[in-house]
């Protein structure tokens, strides 16, 4: 009876450790897996071709025109689906402005004019796919527009309908489409509702971008 037992103990033992290469394999292959690599990083940094829809009139007298410049961006990820961004962008344009005398002195017909935009705020991805990511961002922060560079002395933007130049509020609310090129790099998209409030009025405007990501860091240090 001993020797069955035994034999039975050493059945047991055997099958026990043939059998833990494949328990393994198989707790390795349903245990939650983590975030992909593409989103393991500490920080984004971003920048690319910027384009915004601007009217530099609170009246219908000068038309609204389309301005394009540069934006650079650096995003803080306090966790792989929410951190904390910083965008500075700029875009420039030509404004087109009726004739106009003033004090006797014709106005400048196409005048430049920038804008430049100091925001802060929540960026959050709400699609983590390791080929493409979706998300959005809510921006606050300052907007300077320089409206005056043309004008000749003595003659002030207001004086044929344009704002004066002047920093204020400006907000950024939109979403954004990452395609991951490897775990470091992406090509980034941004579609932005981007209001400001020069005079007395908010400025309906809307922002895009296309850029180039680097991630670099490591979120989980």
């Amino acid at each position: 009876m001993k020797a069955v037992f035994s034999r039975f103990l050493a059945l047991m033992f055997c099958g026990a450790v043939l059998g833990l290469p494949a328990l393994h394999a198989q707790i390795t292959a349903t245990a939650p897996q983590g975030p992909p690599s593409e989103y393991s990083q500490r920080i984004d940094l971003s920048g690319g071709y910027f384009y915004a829809h601007f009217n530099p009139s609170p009246g219908n007298q000068v038309e609204a025109i389309n301005t394009f410049g540069g934006e650079g961006s650096a995003t803080w990820w306090l966790h792989s689906l929410w951190g904390i961004e910083a965008s500075v962008r700029e875009a420039s344009g030509t404004m087109s402005l009726p004739p106009t005398l003033v004090n006797g002195v014709e106005t400048p017909r196409n005048p430049p004019m920038s804008q430049y935009l100091f925001l802060f705020g929540p960026s959050f991805r709400f699609y983590r796919h390791p080929r493409v990511t979706l998300g959005m961002h809510y921006l606050l922060g300052a907007a300077y527009g320089s409206f005056s560079s043309g004008f000749p002395a003595g003659i002030q933007p207001q004086d044929v309908g344009v704002y004066n130049d002047k920093l204020t509020m400006g907000l950024a609310i939109g979403g954004f489409a990452d395609y991951n090129l490897n775990s470091r790099w992406s090509v980034r998209f941004v579609a932005d509702w981007e209001p400001t409030h020069y005079g007395l009025n908010w400025q309906n405007e809307s922002a895009d971008s296309v850029g180039i990501v680097y991630k670099l860091g490591s979120l989980h240090r």
